[in-house]
């Protein structure tokens, strides 16, 4: 996701630009139907308010409940469990130090005598909780950052009743039962917001807390932002479209439609009822950022500005003060041997391991493609790799063996956009290939691509030479990674999605590459394969 700039630490630039921008505002009446509009949109905000009031009451009331409940268990380890028995840490005290005498460590205690101990823990962390803005993040879509702020407010908090134990008080039986609060308070609460985050997640995409979303922007910026949003719908958020900014073609980007000009932005909050305006446009249109952050005011929008650097990924921005100036950088992208490595690692042994595991499974689909069609089975057509080199690529074959021979009698009835032929009833395509298709086994083969160092698991799908021919220059970026048989156009939408998208999530991937990303996409490909998300 994004970085977003929130509204607050922009108001002071946009005063102090405000005599220059103001004539440029146009006045927001209140009469007759667009106060209508005005009173509707009041209320809409008021209940997003109130769902916002609702979620932060349901998480303090929940994570008072977990504590209660972490405390409970830290108990029961530390009293009522063989490992931390009493008997066996004396014992062990006895053969280590030499100590005969009995501590009041070793003594098993009653836990109505650390009720006080227990409020004051769970107040203590509630109220470190507040301090350190943990009930400011929403749920859906902040996990990491819910807990790392946990596992932060618990050790200052681990800190402080240590402190207090070890030197301002004399032994007690208390004493050891702190750490096991501190690593059950830990698990059960991250455990207990990743469970939260999921539920409010599901109610977000029945529609509930929703917030409708404008994006201010055409150029390359704003369509990443919009794709990485709508492929999240756990989040919230609703894109109701963009504002066209003069850079780009006018027109409906894939799913997102155009709802006007950068001039039409008041207009468009009003109409469309939007809560909340994401602003990326280029540098050199300052001004109407400007404009556009004061009219987002004054309508009473929510806005988050999305800084241009986005587009060279956060991770290798650098950023150094000098006598308070800040200064941003550009780290060099190096390549990494180690991660490279890994990676390869994991595409070698990922694919021996399906092609051995399933090899029953592969020579069944195989000798039914022999039999129902004339044909070879495998299915070889040259393909172009990283940095346009040639290969041969795999696939069982899902066609008629003519099939490319009576392709330019179908390209009339064709379905996609850009160079790709897409086409939901092909009549090429055979009674067994249907089913390859919509399960994605029909790529298979390709592990032996994966294999040969051809392609990888994950990477820009591997396009024909007629495809490339016709690419913009920009597109020609996704060869600049090896091809994969999965990547995140797959795992976003595949056919539902337009190829300029699919080559931005392609271009996002390629510049923001790690470890991470390739198995996060690796794992999401499972579910999409499951549910057959845009496979035809």
């Amino acid at each position: 996701m994004a970085q977003f700039v929130d509204s607050s630490e922009v108001s002071q630039t946009s005063g102090q630009n405000g005599n220059s921008m103001q004539n440029d505002i146009p006045e927001i009446s209140t009469g007759g139907t667009t106060g209508q509009i005005t009173k509707v949109i009041s209320a809409r905000r008021k209940d997003l308010r109130q769902w916002r009031l609702f979620e932060i009451a349901l998480t303090v009331v929940v994570d008072a409940l977990l504590l209660y409940v972490a405390f409970q268990v830290a108990y029961y380890v530390r009293y009522n469990t063989w490992l931390f028995n009493s008997n066996l840490i004396a014992q062990l005290r006895t053969d280590v130090f030499g100590q005969n005498t009995v501590s009041g460590e070793d003594v098993p205690t009653n836990i109505g005598v650390f009720l006080p101990l227990e409020i004051g823990i769970i107040i203590g962390a509630l109220l470190l909780f507040v301090a350190r803005g943990l009930y400011s993040v929403r749920l859906a879509g902040n996990l990491f950052m819910q807990v790392r702020l946990i596992v932060t407010s618990l050790t200052i908090g681990l800190s402080v009743l240590v402190a207090y134990y070890f030197v301002f008080q004399p032994p007690r039986p208390s004493r050891l039962l702190v750490p096991f609060i501190w690593l059950s308070a830990i698990g059960i609460l991250c455990l207990g917001r990743m469970v939260l985050s999921i539920l409010m997640g599901m109610l977000h995409r029945m529609g509930m807390g929703e917030r409708r979303l404008l994006v201010v922007g055409s150029g390359r910026l704003s369509k990443m932002i919009m794709q990485h949003i709508a492929a999240t719908p756990h989040l919230g958020y609703a894109i109701v479209g963009f504002l066209h900014d003069m850079h780009e073609p006018a027109g409906d980007f894939g799913r997102f439609p155009m709802l006007g000009t950068l001039d039409d932005l008041a207009t468009v909050i009003r109409s469309m009822q939007v809560d909340e305006v994401i602003i990326a446009l280029p540098s050199e249109l300052h001004l109407q950022t400007i404009r556009s952050v004061r009219l987002c005011e004054r309508l009473g929008a929510s806005f988050k500005l999305v800084p241009e650097l986005y587009e060279l990924s956060l991770a290798r921005i650098d950023m150094e003060a000098i006598e308070g100036i800040p200064l941003l950088g550009v780290k060099q992208k190096q390549l990494n041997t180690i991660q490279r490595g890994v990676m390869r690692l994991t595409d070698i042994v990922g694919a021996v391991l399906i092609l051995l595991l399933g090899l029953p499974i592969w020579l069944c689909f195989a000798l039914i493609i022999k039999l129902t069609s004339p044909g070879e089975a495998i299915f070889s057509q040259p393909r172009v790799g990283l940095n346009g080199r040639k290969f041969r690529c795999y696939k069982f074959r899902t066609m008629q063996e003519n099939a490319e021979q009576v392709l330019h009698t179908l390209l009339a009835h064709n379905e996609a956009q850009g160079p790709l032929f897409k086409m939901k009833d092909d009549p090429r395509v055979t009674a067994i290939g249907k089913f390859l298709r919509r399960s994605s086994l029909d790529e298979i083969p390709q592990l032996l691509n994966v294999i040969k160092g051809e392609m990888s698991l994950v990477g820009p799908r591997p396009p024909l030479q007629r495809e490339v021919e016709q690419y913009q220059e920009w597109q020609k970026g996704r060869l600049a990674m090896k091809p994969g048989m999965t990547g995140l156009w797959q795992v976003r939408g595949r056919s539902n999605l337009t190829f300029d998208e699919g080559v931005l999530m392609d271009l996002y991937y390629i510049e923001n590459w790690s470890l991470r990303l390739y198995y996060q996409i690796l794992l999401r490909t499972v579910p999409s394969v499951l549910f057959s998300r845009g496979a035809y």
